[in-house]
């Protein structure tokens, strides 16, 4: 019994590796990594343009909103469009016929997750960090404390990617369910400070993840200056580390349910109905 969880890792190494491969060496990932070096070239023009009271560059702010919504984006947005598109070809209905699929399956998710997330925003992490004046004094430690935010956001947002990808039956609903997403994120201060919403938009927005997700990054590579845009004038590293903690928890338990739960519904007539679905319809 005890060879059967490393045989589990093992197999789910390989189905991340290989998904990570066949990603980003396709036109899909090459132009997602464009996208990020797109993003430098906006840092560079704004790199002197102060930030309200906070007199950081507006660079800096971008970089950390772009870093945020790259785990928002890798953790729910890509892990929904997966799942969605392995109910539909029938991958589902694979890993649910083989022992543990449905585990080694989830397993490899959050291995690829956290790696999906950091390869597009990579080459704007070193760019930043040449370019950006208010960068430029974040040692080691600090980057390490940024893997940490990164990890535990990516853990904290998988099962959003879960339910999205369960709930939506087709492309088409879930297409609408991402653009909501972009929508919620920029209501939560994923990109810029909320401190001078009103009140109750204050609240709102730190009712959710997404919220401690951006403050987390901020604290993490803007210089206390910064703090004067947030919510109460700082930063609350910590209490933004526990609240994604705590999500990090909740999703580690509810992430199999759903798994589970969508894996029972899947059958060959269900796969054949998706399939027949995108032939007359297109999606």
């Amino acid at each position: 019994m005890s060879t059967i969880p490393r045989a589990v890792v093992g197999a789910a190494a390989r189905q991340a590796r290989i998904t990570l491969i066949r990603k980003y060496t396709s036109a899909n990932g090459i132009t997602t990594v464009i996208m990020s070096l797109l993003v430098l070239v906006v840092m560079w023009f704004l790199r002197d343009l102060e930030f309200g009271a906070a007199q950081v560059g507006a660079g800096g702010y971008i970089f950390c909103g772009f870093l945020a919504f790259g785990v928002i984006a890798a953790a729910v947005l890509g892990v929904a469009g997966e799942l969605q598109a392995e109910r539909e070809d029938g991958t589902l209905l694979r890993a649910k016929a083989v022992p543990h699929g449905m585990t080694g399956h989830l397993v490899a998710k959050l291995v690829a997750a956290p790696v999906d997330a950091l390869i597009p925003v990579l080459p704007a992490m070193v760019g930043a960090a040449v370019l950006l004046p208010e960068l430029r004094e974040t040692g080691p430690g600090r980057w390490l404390l940024l893997g940490l935010v990164f990890l535990l956001g990516v853990v904290a947002m998988l099962p959003w990617g879960a339910v999205l990808g369960s709930v939506f039956r087709t492309m088409m609903g879930l297409a609408w369910a991402m653009i909501s997403m972009y929508a919620v994120a920029a209501l939560s201060g994923v990109f810029y400070p909320v401190a001078g919403w009103p009140a109750p938009l204050q609240w709102l927005a730190q009712l959710s993840p997404l919220y401690w997700i951006g403050v987390a990054v901020r604290s993490v590579l803007l210089p206390e200056t910064a703090a004067a845009a947030e919510v109460g004038g700082e930063f609350r590293l910590v209490l933004a580390l526990g609240v994604l903690l705590a999500w990090a928890v909740v999703g580690v338990l509810v992430a199999p349910v759903l798994l589970r739960r969508m894996a029972r519904r899947q059958s060959g007539s269900t796969v054949q109905a998706a399939r027949e679905r995108v032939l007359a319809k297109g999606y």
